[in-house]
């Protein structure tokens, strides 16, 4: 069936762009072979950038660079072809934004009249169209009513067993009935959405008192996961249908509800987690790092608090095909109700799940560290963009601390790559306030007379004022830092008594 509907999905975008290219303009021969050898990708994806972002990735490449060699520019120089990168990659980032893009749910290019990826009808010819309205059909009458049948069941089997089983004391049996009613109310539930699953590598699956890490596109997460295994579920305290589906499961085992805005929640929950792990008798914990639902097109940044709490962490990739329905849930613009009308009114619900090999936090290596290189082969297994930024910027704006963090490896750059490393920012506030109106006067003259042409030579403007303070009196040896160093002031704590970053 899915692959029969892969074939209609196919035929319908071919009839769709056969329209497009006769209402527009002929296209040129070298321009049409790219399209063509480009359509297949087109179809799958909305995330294409719109341009070639290179001053983006420029700047990004420039921040990240961890090398220390002998600066090589002067400091004017550098910070003035940097100044034209940040403002180059602003612009790319108003006209493409990688950010807010992630939080919308993916459109497909062309119209495939079966994923719903367009609220109004086009009529492109009699053949498609009468696919489309058969397609209606199908799915608002004979899919809808057995679908909503086999929901209803799954939720009276999910209310009754979970009220029975906790009645049941603590022990194996408990948990072995637990298990096996978990798996059958998960499939019932999977079914009801006519969801396709491939779980690969199950060898890999977690252990018992196991943290398991997943990227999060939305809610039915758990339900594809759990239709393989049986998880203990870590997550946002939710009101309404789905805070009791919450309720419900809490009645057979332990699962952890939490607020997020509260501080004593988190530090409880830390705590009940920590107790979790150390039970090797108790359920895997199933948690989603990002903290919020990601359009399947990337993957976020992750928390770091799981990863402080286990050594080894058992990750999954989870991957949607969209073609036949978009499992991404906006919950900024639908209600949970309305998000399970719309999987229940598509046509099928596809997932790759793939289980990877545990892995163990390196010595020395720091939570912040092993949260990303987890992220970093997720992102690679599931064919997803690996992004640094966090997913609740989809709910506030940029922190201060991310600001702060930026500025800082800004700063590093310029003590890598430039003369400034010669110098700290406490020396040259000290000596500032202690240079007299005339000697700032003798020492702006020589500025004030250079013609920019010198300046873009690459003469250096911080060298010759810098040396005006080294011959005063009372200049600080131990403030200076050798040019061949290979560690930042920002880096060395030596070097930074009484003093503060510039740029941080």
């Amino acid at each position: 069936m899915t692959a029969t509907l892969c074939f209609l999905f196919e035929w319908a975008a071919d009839e769709t762009e056969t329209l497009e290219e006769i209402l527009e303009e002929p296209p040129k021969e070298a321009e049409s072979i790219e399209v063509k050898e480009n359509t297949l990708r087109r179809r799958h994806s909305s995330t294409d950038r719109i341009i070639q972002k290179e001053k983006s990735e420029s700047v990004k490449n420039k921040l990240d660079d961890s090398e220390t060699p002998n600066p090589s520019n002067t400091t004017v120089v550098t910070i003035f072809q940097d100044s034209l990168d940040f403002v180059t990659a602003g612009f790319e980032a108003i006209i493409d934004d990688e950010v807010t893009s992630r939080f919308k749910a993916e459109t497909l290019v062309s119209w495939n009249l079966l994923s719903r990826n367009k609220a109004n009808y086009v009529h492109i010819n009699w053949r498609v169209s009468l696919l489309y309205f058969l397609g209606i059909i199908a799915r608002y009458t004979l899919a809808l009513h057995i679908r909503v049948g086999l929901f209803l069941i799954g939720l009276l089997l999910l209310i009754c067993s979970t009220a029975t089983i906790g009645l049941i004391p603590r022990g194996q049996f408990k948990k072995a009935l637990n298990r096996k009613v978990m798996l059958m109310c998960m499939r019932i539930f999977s079914r009801s959405f006519s969801s396709i699953i491939k779980f690969h590598d199950t060898q890999n699956r977690a252990k018992g008192g196991g943290i398991c890490v997943a990227n999060h596109t939305s809610p039915i997460d758990v339900m594809i996961l759990s239709c393989d295994n049986c998880y203990a579920m870590i997550g946002q305290q939710h009101g309404g249908f789905l805070g009791f589906l919450q309720k419900t499961l809490s009645k057979s085992t332990d699962h952890i509800w939490f607020e997020r805005s509260a501080a004593k929640d988190r530090q409880a929950v830390s705590s009940r987690m920590q107790e979790h792990v150390n039970d090797s008798h108790k359920l895997p914990i199933l948690i989603f790092p990002e903290g919020t639902c990601i359009n399947n097109t990337s993957v976020m940044q992750f928390k770091k608090g799981s990863f402080e709490i286990a050594s080894t962490i058992y990750p999954i990739a989870m991957k949607y095909d969209s073609r036949l329905g978009d499992a991404f849930w906006n919950s900024s613009l639908q209600g949970y109700g309305q998000y399970l009308w719309m999987m229940m009114t598509s046509w099928a619900i596809i997932c790759d799940v793939w289980y990877l090999p545990p892995m163990t936090r390196k010595e020395g290596e720091s939570a912040i560290d092993f949260a990303k290189r987890v992220k970093q082969l997720i992102a690679a297994k599931g064919g997803l963009v690996d992004l640094e930024w966090d997913g609740q910027l989809k709910r506030t704006t940029v922190s201060k601390k991310l600001k702060d963090e930026h500025q800082k490896k800004y700063a590093n750059h310029l003590y890598r790559r430039t003369s400034i490393a010669q110098y700290t920012p406490g020396l040259i506030y000290r000596r500032a306030r202690k240079i007299s109106m005339s000697q700032r006067l003798s020492i702006s003259e020589p500025i004030e007379d250079l013609h920019e042409e010198d300046v873009a030579k690459g003469i250096s403007l911080s060298e010759p004022i810098l040396d005006e303070y080294s011959q005063m009196e009372d200049f600080d040896e131990h403030y200076t830092i050798p040019r061949d160093s290979s560690e930042s002031p920002i880096e060395n704590k030596a070097h930074r008594k009484n003093t503060a970053p510039c740029f941080a």
